[in-house]
């Protein structure tokens, strides 16, 4: 029998246990493949030591097994072989893993059912509880995530951008790209998010599609798409832990143009959009909503379900990292966001964020109050380091300098964000509606001229409780 880790799963082992993914976490899903997902599973030393003996490439059990006769020195081959048998059977009846008994057999052997293991017990020497998994976990906090914004420079100048135009001048050299992400996969970093800027620029781009394919990473692409070719398509789909974000703004091309305000981007954007869902690469459409696109971003929705395409819609747009807020005239006033939010009222979508509410006022003045720095960091074109998207004015560090080890490891700026406890927000720590907000350090610094991560500007205050107020009286009525 040959066994092989799915293409579109993702195992990184560390010091005491494993971690094994599919890339729902990571990557962008369309509305009606959520069962393919099998989710996630903690594995201790030793279930992660087999793990590790598999790659994307079929193995005979046989040649695993003596592999692992170096590391299990006091156990007999055959009860040996045995128990890797059951434990590779019970991921792949979970989705983790593929098997067949050719090779040819086994590469094409996914069960895409999303089972769940039912009989840890039985194994519980390779498996590890789901509470204490959660427990080890977040104990050894390392760095999952990179964002790289390869290209600075980007042929649209959209009205709401948080990255001041004057700015968007800069391409990443190669070699840097290659030294970090080659660093973080030392790290185990499990994903990298390739943006700009508009990144499609860099003459390298396929290149460094290629890379990361090459350390088994999962690859988010943010981009207009307005330069798609066919020869990135076909890069692209050679990694099946690939997805790709693009914004639309409008379903009418005047508006969607009048906000990249470049004329013929909507029909770009949408035909390359087309073209990547043609070709099986996950995607997902953003529409931040803003004056302009406020009575037509609706179409953008509806769009995303006739295509199975998921969108996100915001309807805050974040200030510019300069401080000069001069892409605020953008924003929504209160009302006008009101007006969006009953646009978008249906039971699933007052339910969702009910249930995230209820999981919000949970927190304690002891909780971190976010995950910046803890997971993911955030590189400019120059090398430059940072704890988040729009955060750019707070530099952690220079990776043209130091190792990404060293920055994670040793920034003082680091050790103190990620001791930022929601207790540091007295205003928000028992407000009612908390449960409505997300507490933003990069927003509040961008929007404030001193930089001060810690003023709240009431305004958001104002759009949480109206969400509050629409959706208690939306279940009131149920």
């Amino acid at each position: 029998m040959y066994y092989k880790i799915r293409d579109n799963i993702l195992f990184r082992q560390y010091d005491k246990y494993g971690y094994i993914t599919d890339n729902s976490m990571f990557g962008y899903c369309t509305y009606n493949d959520s069962d393919k997902f099998p989710g996630e599973q903690y594995v201790s030393e030793s279930g992660s030591v087999m793990l590790s003996m598999l790659s994307k490439t079929p193995q005979h059990i046989n040649t695993i097994v003596e592999m692992l006769m170096n590391v299990f020195v006091d156990v007999e081959y055959e009860e040996l072989k045995k128990d890797v048998i059951e434990f590779y059977d019970l991921f792949f009846e979970a989705g983790f893993l593929n098997r067949g008994k050719t090779i040819t057999e086994c590469n094409a052997n996914s069960n895409t059912k999303s089972n769940k293991i039912t009989n840890m017990e039985s194994i519980s020497t390779a498996l590890i509880s789901s509470d204490f998994s959660q427990d080890i976990f977040s104990q050894n906090d390392s760095i999952r995530s990179l964002h790289i914004e390869i290209a600075n420079e980007c042929n649209e100048r959209c009205i709401h951008c948080y990255i001041p135009h004057k700015f968007k001048t800069k391409m990443i050299d190669p070699d840097l790209f290659y030294k970090i992400i080659c660093e973080g996969r030392e790290m185990n970093i499990i994903n990298v998010t390739l943006s700009g800027g508009e990144p499609l620029l860099h003459k390298d781009f396929i290149m460094f599609l290629k890379k990361c394919h090459e350390l088994d990473l999962s690859v988010n692409v943010l981009s207009n798409l307005t330069l798609l070719t066919d020869e990135m398509i076909t890069e692209m789909q050679r990694n099946p832990l690939l997805s790709v974000q693009t914004s639309i703004y409008s379903m009418d091309p005047l508006i969607h143009d009048s906000i990249t305000k470049v004329k013929g981007s909507f029909e770009k954007t949408k035909n390359a959009l087309l073209k990547l869902k043609k070709a099986g690469i996950s995607l997902q459409i953003s529409c931040p909503v803003m004056k302009q696109n406020k009575d037509t971003f609706y179409d953008v929705i509806l769009f995303g379900e006739e295509n199975n395409i998921a969108v996100t819609v915001d309807y805050v747009i974040f200030a510019s990292y300069d401080h000069t807020n001069y892409n605020l005239a953008n924003r929504l006033s209160l009302k006008e966001i009101e007006q969006v939010f009953d646009k978008q009222v249906s039971d699933e979508y007052i339910n969702s964020l009910y249930v995230l509410a209820k999981e919000k006022n949970k927190l304690t003045g002891q909780d971190r109050v976010c995950t910046i720095c803890q997971y993911y960091i955030c590189v400019s074109a120059d090398g430059k380091a940072f704890p988040c998207v729009g955060w750019q004015s707070n530099i952690i560090g220079d990776l043209q300098k130091e190792t990404l080890k060293e920055i994670y490891e040793n920034s003082e700026k680091i050790k103190y964000l990620i001791q930022v406890k929601r207790k540091d927000f007295p205003k928000c720590v028992d407000c009612y509606d908390r449960g409505y907000c997300t507490v933003c350090m990069m927003s509040n610094s961008n929007e404030n001229k001193d930089g001060d991560p810690f003023l709240i500007n009431d305004y958001h205050c104002k759009v949480a409780a109206m969400i509050h107020r629409k959706v208690d009286s939306y279940l009131n009525t149920k």
